[in-house]
Parts: structure tokens; C-alpha cells; sequence
């Protein structure tokens, strides 16, 4: 049975006494839990940074990206929940497309050069577990399309690279919300945090006396050893953690005026306040809900109000069009990339409840100052004829061409020992 979106959001984070973490390690080193990396030397600490936006429940990329070339068809498939063409935001120099009407912020930072679309991303037809939430997510955060990994611990692509990254003051990968699998390494896991605020002991309201008694069972090494030891080491760990992370990040003041009421930007914004610190981070995941769009996707349009889908998309690009000017304005724009991605894409006609259902292809972002803008892969063609999978939007690109495009050109290592193979590049990097 597929797993619901918010306990696999739940899932990604684990809270002990109030802290949160996730690193079921053996060893620890001044400010992280690490085991010895199997590879031998690690890479230099690099600059360079990738922060994955995970939009939970299988994103609509149609009514994302709106295919301009194909309206009539588009128009014909969704005669409720279509996007008008009067409020469809065309891309300059690529009249084909237009984005969704909420997404103003990233519409201009396509005009500035700094957003790469993604069309037709998906995993191949012989993939594992497609249209089911769990199992997908599986894949696109795992990068393992066969699902062979899921009885035993598994690996997230982004965590494998980050493996063989010298730690800095603290560990290379923080999960926000957007999957902890996909920071997670065979050698290494990542930290998992609520908050930055909340990242800290919390023992409630005899708080003195509780902290005394954490303190000294904390200080006790199992004398089992295997679990138990593992347990309390893991959490030593995390408590010196947090307590750097809390003081290096305390004098942070955003540049810019976030979204209000958007858990996005407010996760977001404590990225930026993580990279602004220079505590080593380099790579972290966020994640939004409620893109399991079956009914009333666009409920609540009228001339003037956007649906609940185009809402969805304003909120996600008010935050990235955010994050991305605090970048800018911190000095640290240049090192910082964003990847935005949802587990699948809906079908392309819309349903009986002006909804639509679990599909197959999406649309994908890159967002960032190294980013060539533009519109990259083919847009899929939306005849009967040419739909798949018992009338699916097609698949055009495998996601791990971005994948492998993104630790090959922004990141500079080798991706294909990371990916298990190598995956065509296309060019927006």
C-alpha cells in the first residue's frame, strides 16, 4: 500500500526528547556521526551546493508548463481545469511554453537567465513501482529504478556524493523536509531537522531536572554495546551539532522579505541562513505538500483568484524567487543551485471530480546563477496516438540525465559511479 505524503514527510525526520536526527552511525567525529568512508581519500570540501525542492504527491506538469504548440489538444483533454491563455505566462524566446500563472518569481528569473525547464522528466517504463508514491519517490530520490535496494539500507543519489566530501564544521547534508533518503550515503547519514530553532534539547516544563537526568544517561556508554551505543552515540552527536548550528546561525538577517504563511520559503530561508553560516553544508532538501491533485484542482478560480493547483505553484515560486534574491544579495548565488521535482506527473485528461489522477511524465527545474536558461527535452506529444502506458503523457527525458548532469558540470565529480551508469547531459549546465 502506497505510503501518504505527510507521514513520508514524518518519515524523513526523527525527534528524540525534542531533537532531531537521523544518522544511525558508529563513529563520531567533532560535530557529526561518521563511519570511515570505504573509498579512501575524501574529495575537498567544495562550495558547491545543491538544494532539492521534493513536491510531494506527484506534481501536474501540464498545467506547470503549458504547451502553447498544443493548446487545442491541451484545451481538449481539460475543458475544466485547462489555464486560460490570457493567463498563461509565455517564456520569452520560447512562445511554445508558458508557465503557470502563479509562478511570476520564476518567470522572471527565466527572463533573467537563470531557470532551466525541464520537459517530459521521468523514470523509463521498466521502472519499478511507477504511479505508486512510495515507490517512486524510492526512485527519484534513490536514483535506483529497480527497487532491488529496498530490503536492505538504501542510498540516495545526492547522499553517495557526499560520502566522499571532507565533513566541514558540521555534516555535508541537511534534510529540511524533503527526504532523508536522498541525502543519505552508504558511509554517512544526514541530519534531519524540524527547524533550526527547535534543533535542541527540549525536555519540557521541569526543564533544569530533565536536562540534568538527559545529561547523565547521555554520559553512560551502553555496556550491550551494538544498538544501544549506536543510539546514545548518535545522539551525543546531534547535540553538538545543533548547538553549533544554533550559535553559528544566530546573526543571520534575511536580505529580503520572505512569503508570509508559505512553509516553503520558511524552510527555504533557513537554507539560506545554514549557507550563510559557512558550516560546510552542501547539499539540503525541502519539501511541499499537496500536489495529489485527484479533484477540485483548480477550485476557487475565478477572473481575478488563482485554483488550488496554480496556488500551490505561486507559493513555491514566491519562495524560490526569495531564496534565490537573499542568495544574491549574501554573495552566495553563484555556488547554489536548486533542483525542483515531484515523484510523477498526472494523466493528461482530467478526471470526473475536475481532478487529475497518477500519471507518468512531469516537468523539472533548475534554478541558478550556472544555469543556461531555457526550455531543454522534448515537450511531449500530446495525441492519443503517442500517449503510453494505457494513455499517459510520455516520458522525453530520464531524470537522471539531470541528475548526472548536475554533479558532472555544477558539481564537477564523475557521476557515474553515483548514478550506476551514465545518462546523456542536456546542456542547461
Amino acid at each position: 500500500m502506497a505510503i501518504s505524503r505527510r507521514l513520508f514527510l514524518r518519515k524523513s525526520a526523527v525527534t528524540a526528547v525534542g531533537l532531531s536526527f537521523a544518522s544511525p552511525l558508529l563513529q563520531t567525529s567533532a560535530f557529526g556521526a561518521v563511519r570511515p568512508g570505504r573509498g579512501g581519500s575524501k574529495l575537498r570540501l567544495s562550495n558547491k551546493v545543491i538544494v532539492a525542492v521534493n513536491l510531494y504527491g506527484g506534481n501536474d506538469g501540464m498545467n506547470t508548463v503549458i504547451p502553447m504548440n498544443q493548446y487545442s489538444r491541451y484545451y481538449e483533454l481539460r475543458p475544466t481545469i485547462h489555464i486560460p491563455t490570457d493567463r498563461a505566462l509565455v517564456l520569452p524566446n520560447a512562445p511554445d511554453y508558458a508557465l503557470n500563472p502563479g509562478m511570476t518569481a520564476v518567470h522572471s528569473l527565466y527572463g533573467q537567465g537563470k531557470v532551466a525547464v525541464i520537459n517530459g522528466v521521468g523514470a523509463p517504463p521498466d521502472a519499478y513501482g511507477l504511479f505508486d508514491h512510495e515507490a517512486s519517490q524510492y526512485m527519484f530520490q534513490s536514483s535506483d529504478i529497480s527497487g532491488s535496494a529496498s530490503a536492505t539500507v538504501p542510498s540516495g543519489w545526492i547522499g553517495r556524493y557526499l560520502d566522499h566530501v571532507q565533513e566541514g564544521i558540521v555534516t555535508p547534508g541537511i534534510n529540511l523536509g524533503g527526504g532523508e533518503l536522498l541525502l543519505r550515503g552508504v558511509d554517512r547519514e544526514a541530519l534531519s531537522i524540524g527547524s533550526i530553532e527547535q534543533f535542541q534539547v527540549q525536555p519540557g516544563f521541569d526543564g533544569e531536572a530533565r536536562l540534568a537526568a538527559y545529561n547523565g544517561i547521555m554520559a553512560v556508554p551502553a555496556t550491550a554495546g551494538g544498538v544501544a551505543e549506536r543510539n546514545r552515540m548518535l545522539r551525543e552527536s546531534a547535540i553538538e551539532q545543533s548547538q553549533i548550528v544554533r550559535e553559528r546561525t544566530a546573526g543571520y538577517v534575511p536580505a529580503v522579505e520572505y512569503p508570509l504563511d508559505n512553509y516553503l520559503a520558511d524552510n527555504l530561508k533557513q537554507c539560506a541562513q545554514l549557507l550563510s553560516a559557512d558550516l560546510g553544508v552542501q547539499a539540503l532538501a525541502v519539501g511541499y505538500d499537496g500536489y495529489d491533485t485527484h479533484a477540485s484542482q483548480e477550485d476557487g478560480r475565478n477572473d481575478t483568484q488563482l485554483g488550488y493547483h496554480s496556488l500551490l505553484m505561486q507559493q513555491v515560486s514566491d519562495a524560490i524567487g526569495a531564496f534565490q534574491a537573499d542568495l544574491t544579495a549574501h554573495g552566495l548565488s553563484q555556488d547554489v543551485i536548486l533542483l525542483v521535482f515531484s515523484e510523477f506527473g498526472r494523466r493528461p485528461e482530467e478526471n470526473n471530480d475536475a481532478g487529475t489522477d497518477h500519471g507518468y511524465g512531469s516537468v523539472g527545474f533548475v534554478i541558478g546563477d550556472a544555469v543556461h536558461g531555457g526550455v531543454y527535452g522534448e515537450y511531449p506529444n500530446l495525441n492519443e496516438d503517442r500517449l503510453v502506458l494505457d494513455g499517459n503523457v510520455d516520458v522525453t527525458t530520464d531524470f537522471r540525465s539531470v541528475y548526472a548532469e548536475v554533479l558532472g558540470e555544477f558539481i564537477g565529480t564523475d557521476p557515474e559511479p553515483i548514478l550506476g551508469g551514465a545518462f546523456p547531459p542536456l546542456g542547461f549546465l
